[in-house]
């Protein structure tokens, strides 16, 4: 089982998640990700041509299949299409007279291409459905992790997303990050400070024998960056194998795991840049560098773990079939 035009697909999006992660969160540079994005676009762009070129059995997407089991399939486009077309204008109903709110965030960014996702899911020919059920699925799964995660923390506790940002960044990777370079032999330690000046979480570490410090800001929060590239995991997987089991969830298990894992290591290099050179080189490596490193270990990690389930689902096909399936 090879398909290298979704591998291009995957690392495509890699690439474009990369360059609007560093964008909103302020992480890189704008030639970086204007270069990040010029990538990922090009690879995308060719792994679609290549899938559409190609003979599906499949008759329909993803989404038509599963609607397809509870509605007529004469009205399934309707409900995907008119489900996008609510999206949109219940959001933009929420925004303007609820929350009164006309700025356009990262979650309105996510909302709104979801929403139009839906709307444009049964326009294109059948041959590219993998496609789009490949970017419904990773725009839906944004959504659930940036607005609605987010959204009913902010409702149920009534506070904004600072305390919840700053003991997520804190215990998911200030604090990891720091045991990690201490057990390296690196003098550093972690600082929470909530007192609302600047940023909460502080790493303090050492160069010439001057302690320096450097905030973690909501960029660097594992969940954002967790959320961002496992969801893009998450739709591959889906999309690919079209089940979950007991191998893709010990497989998404470990794409999550790995993805948190990308992050801390990028934290950890960036920060004994630092150490060994100072803050200046440290700049230069969070700015140019610290997004292709993490893009970097995630595309390595999920190789190893994609051909993982590759061959266990071979395996699974190549089995045969057991004495009950036989007698029946």
């Amino acid at each position: 089982m090879k398909f290298q035009r979704e591998w291009l697909l995957l690392l495509g999006s890699l690439f474009v998640a990369g360059a609007l992660y560093s964008h909103y969160m302020g992480h890189s540079a704008l030639l970086v990700e204007i270069i990040m994005l010029a990538i990922g676009t090009g690879m995308a762009l060719y792994a679609t041509k290549g899938i559409a070129a190609r003979e599906i059995e499949a008759s329909n997407g993803l989404f038509f299949i599963i609607l397809s089991r509870y509605v007529r399939k004469e009205s399934c486009a309707l409900v995907i299409s008119g489900s996008g077309f609510v999206l949109l204008f219940a959001w933009s109903a929420w925004k303007i007279l609820i929350l009164r709110s006309p700025d356009m965030r990262l979650e309105d960014f996510i909302v709104t291409l979801f929403g139009i996702s839906l709307v444009l899911y049964n326009v294109y020919p059948t041959k590219v459905h993998m496609v789009q059920d490949f970017a419904v699925l990773y725009l839906m799964f944004l959504t659930i992790v940036f607005v609605v995660i987010w959204r009913t923390y902010s409702l149920v506790t009534g506070e904004s997303y600072t305390g919840i940002t700053a003991y997520a960044e804190y215990y998911v990777v200030t604090l990891p990050v720091t045991a990690i370079l201490n057990l390296f032999g690196f003098n550093v330690h972690a600082e929470l400070n909530l007192n609302g000046f600047g940023l909460s979480n502080i790493i303090n570490y050492q160069h010439n024998h001057v302690i320096l410090k450097l905030g973690i800001g909501t960029g660097c929060s594992g969940l954002y960056s967790a959320g961002l590239f496992f969801s893009a995991f998450l739709a591959f997987v889906l999309v690919r194998y079209r089940r979950v089991d007991t191998t893709t969830g010990i497989a998404l298990g470990i794409g999550f795991a790995l993805t948190w894992l990308s992050n801390i290591i990028r934290m950890v290099i960036t920060i004994m840049t630092g150490v060994l050179w100072g803050h200046p080189a440290l700049a230069f490596v969070h700015s140019y560098i610290g997004i292709l490193i993490f893009v970097a270990f995630v595309t390595v990690f999920w190789i190893i773990v994609v051909r993982w389930l590759d061959e266990k689902t071979e395996k699974r096909l190549h089995e045969p079939p057991s004495a009950n399936a036989q007698a029946s």
